[in-house]
């Protein structure tokens, strides 16, 4: 008979040691312990000992003749849905007391797609991974557990109609090609779709296969080739974890660094390794599932409340972190590993999917009662809703990647277009108005690209050598020297985030593209260039038409609708979110000056946010109760109101000019 049998092996060691290290460089990343930037490449590790013993089960069970789908999907079912579903529930009810509405309903919609194991197709669509909003996610990191769910159900039976079809053999090489075909997927697909690259299975299918192929290709190694493979693969994993950052593409062939050193461990196997065969390891190995599903929402915690994150404080709260996982290991992981043994396998399968449903059936109920505003004070509620008025066509009109903009027209359908917004996200969240100045029977073409200066050829400080930014730029400006003659363009940037990088509070975040760097990377060799190339962009514009710059509008810092709302909600008090004049002024004279200079060579027009948003020595976040912003620096629909009369100079000027 043609079959797949390596040497039986005893219990592997290796394997909860390299769970342990996995799960380490996890919970030490997310809680943001320096010089763990590569953390994250531990799920990279999970996911490599996921595919070697699943295949190991798969393998010899269709060998002997005794494989089973159903029996398959039952233990994956045993192993994974108990912890996961208490999880789910404990959030539940803590969020009843501790979360504004708001919030509560997306927690009610992620308990839902966890507990559908389709978290990560959710998250592809939200903010990135590395994405400060995505911080708040209290589920986030449940898009693992989905991406290997996808693969259980679908691998068996694939192993299945293989080995049907084919020899153990051929088997083994067809794996093969899968797994090289879904690695250059990976690295094609991760520097220009970002999201879909980190969170689906078409690209992470190979760090699963890479593993299952070590079991399918046992070889018989010396001690002393076993120790270099060790040293090696501790090596690699080392460096993954420590020098890889966000700002990398991911997972890509970067990804290789993690995918190879778990390989090179489990072909050494040592059972008696100084790393892996530790007490401490081992204890830390079994019980990692429970501690990677517990350490997460304890670190979003921290960050939910915007505490001032002390040695003490984090010491304590990864201690917690491990101990909530240690005890839903003993109470409820190992427990119920053999709940549904003896019993008809659609019976058992049957049970957890009524537990599922019921969780499921809750979650639902949260999402759609919106998270029961009835919890909340009517000022709570005002406050928080901020977060979700936003641009209704953002999705369909600001481009995240490619080089042609969908040039979406606002205003009364079939209305001329009178004036041009071109810009990044600013522009997105102001566009609308410009609609409202520009008034009845007038169209405004938009022109959006998300992170992207409004200016040509540009190569901005810490973007990929993928980014389009740049030829997007070049491409809307060709075409404007010929399209809509004489029309006024305004051009609105968040123009000192590309020269300063971010001003949100406690902000890690890189971009999921690695956009702007570090504020060190800001020399004066590089602003220098940006100032050249910004005027050289105005005065091509200029060229053509009026053009009207958009001074920096302010940036809070801190996620105005969240923080009101959930300071409210919490002491019954609003806090003071206003921003120092003298504070926007030190951050944006850079900008400011930039923006000047090109107005003054170029003939453009500065528009001045700031006598709109700003009184005195401080500058607004929230009217009458409601806030301005949906986030930390964007305008809400309701806030960008404040800048109507503000653009109404556009028509006023033209008018006058025409007369």
């Amino acid at each position: 008979m043609d079959t797949i049998q390596p040497p039986p092996r005893p219990f592997r060691t290796d394997i909860a040691g390299l769970r342990a290290i996995a799960v380490t460089a996890v919970v030490l990343y997310h809680f943001g312990i320096p010089g763990v930037h590569g953390g994250f490449s531990g799920v990279d590790i999970f996911f490599v000992i996921s595919g070697f013993l699943m295949t190991g089960i798969i393998t010899k069970g269709i060998d002997r003749g005794t494989f089973s789908v159903l029996e398959f999907y039952l233990a994956r079912a045993r192993r994974i849905i108990p912890a996961l579903v208490a999880l789910c529930t404990v959030l539940m009810i803590g969020g009843w007391f501790l979360l504004i509405p708001y919030d509560y309903a997306k927690l009610g919609g992620h308990v839902a797609s966890s507990i559908g194991f389709v978290s990560n197709l959710q998250y592809w669509r939200e903010p990135g991974y590395f994405n400060t909003q995505s911080q708040e996610n209290w589920l986030l990191h449940t898009w693992s557990l989905s991406v290997e769910w996808q693969f259980y159900l679908i691998f068996p039976i694939f192993m299945v109609i293989l080995r049907k079809l084919f020899s153990a053999s051929m088997t083994r090489w067809l794996l093969i090609a899968v797994a090289l075909v879904s690695l250059v997927i990976s690295i094609y697909v991760s520097p220009r779709w970002s999201a879909a690259a980190f969170y689906t299975p078409p690209t992470r299918a190979w760090e699963l296969l890479a593993g299952g192929l070590v079991f399918l290709f046992p070889i018989s190694l010396s001690n002393t080739v076993r120790r270099v493979l060790e040293i090696g693969g501790i090596t690699l994993l080392a460096v993954s974890i420590f020098t890889l950052s966000a700002a990398d593409v991911w997972p890509g062939s970067l990804a290789l660094l993690p995918v190879v050193g778990t390989v090179l461990m489990l072909l050494a196997a040592n059972q008696r390794s100084p790393v892996t065969g530790t007490r401490l390891s081992q204890s830390l190995g079994n019980a990692s599932y429970s501690i990677y599903l517990w350490h997460w929402p304890i670190a979003v915690y921290l960050k939910y409340y915007h505490m001032v994150v002390t040695p003490g404080l984090l010491a304590a709260a990864i201690g917690l972190a491990v101990a909530l996982g240690y005890v839903s290991y003993h109470l409820i992981e190992r427990p119920t590993r053999n709940m549904g043994i003896g019993m008809p396998r659609l019976q058992a399968l049957s049970g957890y999917a009524t537990v599922g449903a019921c969780v499921l059936a809750l979650s639902l109920s949260i999402l759609l009662k919106h998270g029961y505003e009835e919890r909340a004070s009517d000022a709570v509620n005002l406050a928080s809703q901020e977060a979700s008025d936003k641009n209704p066509l953002s999705d369909k009109c600001a481009i995240l990647r490619g080089v042609q903009s969908p040039k979406c027209v606002f205003g009364d359908p079939g209305a001329k277009v009178s004036v041009i917004v071109l810009g990044d996200s600013h522009a997105d969240a102001t566009v609308s108005s410009v609609v409202a100045a520009a008034g009845a029977g007038k169209g405004t073409l938009f022109l959006g690209y998300m992170g992207c200066l409004s200016v040509p050829d540009i190569k901005l400080q810490g973007t990929t050598a993928s980014n389009q930014c740049g030829q997007f730029m070049h491409n809307q400006m060709e075409a404007l020297k010929t399209e809509y003659p004489g029309v006024p363009i305004v051009v609105t940037n968040r123009t000192s985030v590309y020269v300063m990088g971010h001003n949100e509070q406690a902000d890690t975040w890189t971009g999921p593209m690695g956009y702007f760097g570090q504020p060190s990377a800001f020399n004066d060799a590089y602003k220098k260039e940006f100032t050249r190339h910004y005027v050289a962009g105005i005065c091509e514009l200029s060229a053509h038409r009026p053009v009207y710059i958009t001074a920096p509008i302010p940036e809070i810092g801190v996620d105005v609708p969240s923080t009101l709302a959930r300071t409210l909600f919490r002491t019954g008090v609003a806090p003071d979110l206003d921003l120092k004049r003298q504070d926007y002024d030190q951050r944006n004279a850079f900008a400011r000056s930039v923006i000047d200079t090109a107005a003054k060579e170029c003939g453009a027009v500065v528009l001045d946010p700031t006598d709109y948003l700003c009184n005195g020595d401080t500058c607004n976040t929230v009217v009458d109760g409601r806030p301005l912003y949906f986030d930390d620096n964007h305008l809400s629909e309701f806030g960008n109101k404040e800048l109507v009369p503000m653009y109404r100079q556009i028509w006023a000027t033209t008018d006058s000019a025409d007369r």
